[in-house]
């Protein structure tokens, strides 16, 4: 069974919920990273139901709303790949040093733009991941993003300074530095270093499921890896549906993913 839920501050200004599982521990901990323009629980509460499954199977989990988002201090403006790598390993940290968890069984999930995050932190600083699993991963984050955002937009940034883009039914303003920074994020090389546990997954109506085979081919030093593309699912994996079977599959096989890579 699932255990508690509570409001944790990981850095200055970043909030984030800790969910755990019954009982003293020590356990394993997956830290989940959102998307861009999300929140830690992402469309369809989608993250807070995977924090259930892991709980109720005895894995903690660390959600937390990247700077400028949801909760968290600062101005989304002010978002770029540097920025998002460090708050994700201030979270990798607390997970690992928060009192009742396995710092030796540290996970770690992206999706979206949180999958070429996750990617960024399986070196240099960041602590040790026993396993990883990206959602829908943006796996070329400079021509994705310029594909999501608008090329022509870019290039007014880079000569403004500055620029607005449409973003669901609001509008978000981004900074030359955002764009500037994609290139920082490598994911293909990232994973490719990586010797944990991989799963990489995505819906077949998603345009970024091109990138699942690459990412898969890629983590040739993994210990174990799987892909997964689910059949008819977008990608939201039609979490804002009262019961989506995509949902069920999503959710199930990770779940089912950090047991066998961190339980053992």
């Amino acid at each position: 069974m699932a255990g508690a839920e509570r409001a944790v501050e990981i850095a200055s200004g970043i909030a984030g919920t800790l969910a755990l599982p019954r009982g003293d521990g020590p356990h394993p901990c997956v830290v989940l990273l959102h998307g861009f323009g999300g929140h830690r629980d992402e469309k369809g509460d989608l993250f807070g139901k995977l924090a259930s499954r892991l709980a109720a199977g005895g894995i903690a989990s660390l959600r937390f709303d990247f700077p400028g988002c949801g909760k968290s201090r600062g101005e989304f403006g002010d978002a770029t790949a540097g920025l998002y790598r460090r708050a994700a390993i201030a979270a990798m940290r607390y997970a690992r040093s928060a009192p009742g968890m396995r710092p030796e069984r540290l996970g770690l999930l992206g999706y979206s733009f949180g999958g070429a995050i996750a990617a960024a932190c399986l070196s240099g600083d960041a602590p040790r991941t026993r396993a990883l699993a990206l959602w829908a991963p943006v796996g070329d984050p400079a021509a994705d993003m310029l594909e999501s955002l608008g090329a022509d937009r870019a290039a007014e940034a880079e000569r403004a300074g500055a620029v607005s883009v449409p973003w669901g039914k609001a509008e978000i303003r981004l900074k030359r530095a955002f764009f500037q920074s994609l290139g920082e994020l490598k994911p293909l090389e990232g994973v490719a270093r990586y010797e944990g546990a991989f799963l990489v997954v995505a819906g077949s109506a998603d345009r970024l499921a091109k990138h699942v085979a690459p990412l898969h081919d890629a983590a040739v030093k993994a210990g174990s890896r799987a892909q997964r593309i689910i059949d008819g699912a977008d990608h939201f994996f039609g979490a804002a549906e009262r019961r989506s079977p995509h949902v069920e599959t999503l959710l199930g096989e990770t779940t089912a993913f950090f047991a066998a890579a961190l339980k053992k």
